[in-house]
């Protein structure tokens, strides 16, 4: 029997009466079960099973507008896509219930990539690296006319008429933001100036712009423990129209052993291969990923004992070595 319990400090005690309101408003069935759900930074996700099946709700968020942007890429994801994603998402704005908006969404079938990373021998995950980079292939059939970001007073992507410019400007403003927490020294500043003077041409490359989902890693996606099939992605909020390229970096930077690392990108690269100047925009493309994470970080407690050029630089050298051999 189900009893009042505190599934993460997020969404706080939630009532078993709480959920039989919300599956009798979307028409759910019986509530049999709710269980907690790992993955994500902020616990907001709570796994519910009922009499049709199970589902995902997701609650608290930090605005209205997350679940509704989720909503939009997750509907962009299953119209133009072959990737599995979470749908139908439903977003309930009442806060009657919990006192906060949330989402109601199907449970994603399969295994998360984390999960199934720690129980793989080194086969396995050499296959699991490949099966990541393929999965990020089919998100990508996801093509756009144009790049640019998802505006929430329109609930839709909108036009960036000059990609370079736009990109840059995304840079500077996470450079701005890690400045703010003193994570740049002097000496950084200036290896960042260089790179960016040294690499930018390469943002003049034509593309054809595609769903960037720029968290795509291991714990955002789920497969199937047997066959290492994409089963399903997810975590949707960091999604924007741009260059298929700046998806390649994160797994680059969180897959340490070089075999895994060209696994995936070679599987990605058979379906989507790399265009002329890929070594520097993949440059580029790591130093602003490596700018997010260092402006997080720092303001989490992270990185105390590190220099942002001792951590960067090797990765953008990867970056660069990868671009050139893919």
């Amino acid at each position: 029997m189900l009893e009042p319990r505190k599934y993460s400090e997020r969404l706080g005690v939630i009532d078993p009466g709480q959920l039989f309101e919300v599956a009798e408003l979307l028409d759910l069935g019986e509530v049999r079960d709710a269980f907690p759900l790992g993955g994500g930074l902020f616990g907001q996700n709570l796994g519910i099973e009922t009499t049709q099946g199970r589902f995902v709700l997701r609650g608290n968020p930090f605005q209205l507008f997350q679940l509704l942007k989720e909503r939009f890429v997750a509907h962009f994801i299953h119209e133009h896509s072959s990737l599995p994603a979470p749908w139908p998402y439903e977003v309930c704005e009442d806060t009657e219930i919990f006192g906060w908006p949330f989402a109601m969404m199907p449970f994603m079938p399969g295994t998360m990539g984390e999960e199934l990373l720690l129980t793989s021998d080194d086969r396995g995950r050499v296959d699991l690296a490949d099966a990541v980079g393929e999965a990020l292939a089919a998100l990508h059939e996801a093509e756009a006319e144009f790049a640019g970001p998802y505006d929430a007073q329109m609930n839709a992507f909108i036009e960036m008429d000059d990609f370079k410019d736009w990109t840059l400007h995304r840079l500077n403003h996470w450079r701005g933001l890690c400045r703010a927490v003193n994570a740049l020294s002097t000496e950084a500043e200036l290896f960042i100036d260089e790179v960016i003077e040294q690499n930018s041409n390469a943002l003049d490359e034509p593309f054809t712009p595609v769903l960037v989902h720029h968290d795509f890693k291991y714990g955002n996606l789920n497969f199937d423990p047997e066959s290492y099939d994409a089963t399903g992605v997810f975590d949707l909020f960091e999604a924007y129209l741009g260059d298929g390229e700046e998806d390649l970096v994160r797994m680059m930077w969180l897959v340490k052993d070089p075999t895994e690392r060209q696994a995936f990108v070679t599987a990605y690269a058979e379906n989507w291969p790399l265009r002329p100047g890929a070594p520097e925009r993949l440059t580029l493309y790591m130093l602003c990923d490596r700018l997010v994470v260092w402006e997080y970080g720092r303001r989490h407690g992270w990185f105390q004992d590190a220099t942002f050029l001792a951590d960067v630089r090797p990765y953008l050298e990867i970056a660069r070595a990868i671009g050139s051999s893919a």
